[in-house]
């Protein structure tokens, strides 16, 4: 293996030293145009320092919001390496302008991406097929998968901080608005947070709404709804529900977050904080329950707090039925594609097929190898004393200099978007890249507020527990991809999720029942005025193309 690693160190410098790419200080800076990104600026820490070392490519991360795309667009240059959040509209426009380059040209693909090319055929001939004519390639959509015959693992489990509510008693929860009493007696319980500020039951944020409220429709995943335009699809029915529906799924969740705001658990600032701000009050534990996995346990589950018997983990209700994605070796929707005006694509490059094999797949989800994770002699992975510590929940640890310094946060990759699932197997250990599902993380001895949730539950995991329980609604990954709506219908489909999103935030605030009932129909009869029932015909047309996708996926 430390052969491998050196043979590998020696031929980058040796591409780096030679190559008449390089500027005169061998540091390529890349504008990185990514939609799914948290943050603007310069990539730092770890993961910026071996990009730089390795690739000698400097990552300047430049996020999305409102404009931004347009204006990119009319400038003429997107960016040099580019992150769509989706693999509709805007993506077929950056294609149509002329703005992203034909990995297919000059044999960049084959010259430079060759795990791409060898590992992920499905995903690429997709691409090829939907959006290059079937001769011309612009990218590839992430967590991509080797096989079909899996599930990724979930991240829709509702979590609650445990300890607190093994001290209320560990009342039983028999559906979804029974969290809700749950929630009301954890806050009286204990009113405030770690550091003396006022704790709530749920903590919302709307700045990653879509065509609807995300929070909202959230709701529907833990009955095995996903979201699809104005409706939320059934992964195991493979049927469609318009979210404005009486009593639908949507409606529930709508209801679900204005009782907890009469009851008074709702952060009064759900409407107007941002993802950050939420992620700073998990970390200082002023909310008991979180809708994701990777949101409230990721930032309140500190090795600190767990040795102290605190943590959120898995609570599920019993009448739950949670959506996992099948691994999709077509892969998602979230597109990796290179500007038509980068200077050196082939680095790039580079840095993209690197990110697509295993050394690349550990290091940007568990760190630098031999310092936060490493191999035993077994060829397993395991996390070193340093990497537990980060990966048990407190990211604020510090990195040494020689690794890029600051915190293990501050160096996460800022891109925000993979390549391989998670959990895609790695080649290495014959075990999954998720460190939930290592022998390593599953024999390693558990700190108390685990331990606690583990002899509650009766099992060692998440997944473990909603497998044993029989609460997975796999959504079965296929090749399709949503249409380009019609521009007649565009307008119209713009009017419609603003007033379904306006209206949706204030139910959720309202006083009464009554109000709420008033301010729902409202939204219903303006959604309808503006063209609801024209998207909903539309989205029922894509569906029946996704049922037959999914069909062929099958086998059927």
């Amino acid at each position: 293996m430390k052969k491998k690693i050196v043979m590998i160190a020696l031929i980058c410098a040796m591409v780096m030293v030679f190559s008449t790419s390089c500027e005169s200080s061998d540091v390529y800076r890349i504008d990185v145009y990514s939609q799914t990104a948290n943050y603007a600026g310069v990539q730092v820490g770890w993961f910026g320092h071996i990009v730089r070392e390795r690739f000698g490519i400097e990552l300047n991360i430049i996020p999305t919001d409102d404009g931004i795309f347009s204006t990119r667009m009319t400038s003429g240059n997107l960016g040099d390496l580019i992150i769509f959040g989706a693999d509709g509209a805007e993506y077929r426009d950056a294609i149509e302008a002329g703005m992203l380059l034909d990995w297919n040209q000059n044999n960049l693909l084959e010259n430079y991406g060759p795990d791409i090319l060898r590992d992920i055929p499905r995903a690429l001939q997709k691409n090829s097929a939907v959006f290059g004519g079937g001769t011309k390639l612009f990218g590839f959509g992430h967590n991509v998968a080797s096989t079909p015959y899996s599930s990724e693992a979930s991240f829709y489990h509702p979590d609650l901080r445990f300890d607190l509510y093994l001290q209320i008693g560990a009342p039983p929860i028999p559906n979804m608005m029974a969290y809700l009493d749950v929630l009301q007696r954890m806050v009286q319980h204990a009113p405030l947070s770690d550091s003396g500020l006022p704790a709530y039951g749920i903590s919302l944020f709307k700045d990653w709404d879509g065509d609807m409220v995300m929070s909202v429709k959230c709701m529907g995943a833990f009955y095995g709804y996903d979201e699809f335009g104005f409706t939320l699809y059934h992964a195991e029915t493979n049927t469609i529900h318009p979210i404005l529906d009486n009593n639908s799924m949507y409606l529930q969740g709508l209801r679900f977050f204005n009782r907890a705001h009469q009851m008074g658990i709702l952060d009064p600032d759900s409407a107007t904080q941002t993802f950050s701000d939420v992620v700073e009050k998990f970390a200082d534990g002023r909310v008991y329950w979180s809708i994701f996995s990777w949101l409230g346990p990721a930032n309140y589950n500190t090795a600190e707090r767990q040795e102290q018997g605190k943590g959120m983990f898995a609570v599920p209700a019993d009448d739950q039925k949670n959506i996992v994605y099948g691994t999709n070796i077509f892969g998602r929707d979230r597109m990796w594609a290179i500007g038509s005006k980068a200077t050196y694509p082939e680095r790039i490059m580079e840095l993209l097929n690197w990110l697509s094999t295993p050394e690349g797949i550990m290091t940007h989800q568990w760190g630098p190898q031999g310092l936060t994770w490493d191999y035993d002699e077994n060829n397993l992975a395991y996390l070193t004393p340093l990497g537990i510590m980060i990966h048990d929940g407190d990211k604020t640890v510090r990195i040494p200099a020689e690794y890029g310094g600051g915190t293990y946060l501050d160096g996460e990759n800022k891109m925000n978007n993979n390549t391989f699932t998670i959990d895609e197997i790695n080649p290495v250990t014959g075990e999954r890249y998720n460190k939930t599902f290592w022998s390593s993380e599953l024999n390693r001895e558990t700190n108390p507020a685990r331990r606690a949730w583990q002899q509650w539950s009766g099992v060692r995991s998440d997944d473990e527990l909603l497998e044993t329980r029989n609460m997975k609604a796999v959504v079965i990954a296929s090749d399709f991809v949503i249409g380009v709506r019609p521009p007649s219908l565009d307008q119209r489909w713009v009017q419609v999720s603003t007033a379904i999103k306006n209206a949706s935030w204030r139910a959720i605030y309202a006083n009464s029942d009554a109000e709420f009932d008033r301010i729902v129909a409202e939204m219903i009869t303006q959604a309808r005025a503006f063209g609801y029932d024209e998207c909903i015909a539309w989205n029922r047309e894509q569906a029946r193309i996704r049922v037959e996708a999914v069909r062929r996926a099958l086998g059927e």
